[in-house]
């Protein structure tokens, strides 16, 4: 595992804590389900989470080229 993915992974996991800590406080100031999409903050978190998860998409593939490129320079 590249230092990137692991960088990224922990980030997806801070980013995912913050939603769930974030869910929590609107929890407490009674706010429906379907108005939590709408919060500015909300929007925000899911927003840097999406980010990440694109990133860790993006490398996915990256990590397959690079992987299909060393097999291929290796038979040769």
């Amino acid at each position: 595992m590249s230092l990137r993915r692991a960088q990224l992974e922990r980030q997806l996991q801070n980013a995912e804590t913050a939603i769930a800590d974030y869910s929590k406080v609107l929890d407490e100031q009674k706010i429906p389900d379907d108005q939590r999409k709408k919060h500015p903050k909300m929007r925000q978190y899911n927003a840097q989470r999406t980010q990440i998860v694109n990133r860790l998409k993006s490398l996915k593939v990256i990590e397959g080229r690079e992987e299909s490129f060393k097999q291929s320079e290796s038979q040769d």
